[in-house]
């Protein structure tokens, strides 16, 4: 296994653990600056290891940078089906925020405000997750993410065996009402043909890790197949993944780059004061080449 942290000192970089079992924060590295492969690679290490990774400090990183450093990672980055709250130049972002430009709304500031992982509702979900801040509210406004291997290992032996070997149903048509209530109808029609819903396992092994962990999906679109009271389950193991101590809630500065690793993961955004405050980041989904095993 690669030992990121020792190439990390090795390099000058600072790392620091943002909590006992998510998060970790890589300071030192300049996000605008060339591909540097061994740079990569210990930020992937990282994030791999610890869920989330914190950059800090990139508020000169331009769009196009942005776009360019996610893609160090993989090419597959998502295209946004609402195209009205993506950026103007890269279609590749997606607006976060309650962003208005020219009388009417350039981002969604909505959305994201239930626990779930991104693009659950695809046969290749979200491998890895970019945001960038841009604009942030000076109070509230978080982002809480939570560890589903930290979660799963935590588990009892009888829960464990409960669960192994059960699916989850994930519907996109019912998520994006949800998430778009401003959606039309004709909007809603096209994202259900477009998505139609997938199963996947309930118990995910971590494809470079090679752990097991909890891969819920989201409280707005999924609910498990296979056991006699599904949204009682559901419920449990999602109040157990979301407790504390496997939870770090991020407090946004500008020029804050988050890349979290979705795989075995779920995160949440909160609310904030929309009429005092305005608040936008860029968000990068790359997807996944593999299906959820």
């Amino acid at each position: 296994m690669f030992a990121w942290r020792e190439a990390a000192a090795e390099r000058g970089l600072g790392v620091r653990n943002l909590g006992p079992a998510i998060g970790v924060e890589v300071s030192g590295v300049d996000l605008a600056a060339p591909a540097d492969p061994e740079v990569t690679a210990i930020l992937r290490a990282a994030c791999v290891e610890r869920t989330l990774l914190l950059i800090r400090d990139q508020a000169h990183l331009s769009d196009a940078g942005y776009v360019g450093f996610a893609r160090r990672f993989g090419d597959d980055l998502d295209l946004h089906s609402r195209r009205d709250l993506c950026h103007h130049d890269h279609h590749e972002i997606f607006v976060v925020g309650n962003v208005v430009e020219n009388g009417r709304a350039a981002g969604a500031a909505k959305v994201g405000l239930n626990w779930h992982t991104d693009h659950y509702h695809l046969q290749h979900p979200a491998l890895f997750t970019f945001l960038h801040a841009i604009t942030v509210p000076a109070e509230a406004g978080e982002t809480r993410y939570a560890n589903g291997i930290a979660a799963y290992e935590s588990l009892s032996p009888a829960m464990q065996a409960r669960i192994e070997g059960l699916r989850v149903r994930h519907s996109r048509a019912r998520l994006f009402r949800e998430l778009f209530p401003d959606a039309s109808e004709e909007q809603c029609q096209a994202e259900a043909e477009r998505f139609p819903d997938v199963l996947h396992p309930l118990v995910r092994t971590h494809a470079e890790s090679g752990k097991k962990g909890l891969y819920l999906g989201g409280e707005w679109g999924s609910i498990i197949e296979g056991d006699p009271e599904p949204e009682a389950l559901f419920a449990e193991l999602l109040a157990h993944m979301t407790q504390q101590g496997f939870v770090h809630e991020h407090h946004w500065k500008p020029g804050d780059v988050l890349m979290s690793d979705n795989r075995c993961s779920l995160h949440r955004a909160t609310e904030w004061d929309e009429a005092q405050y305005k608040r936008r980041l860029h968000r990068l989904i790359l997807l996944d080449d593999q299906v959820p095993a």
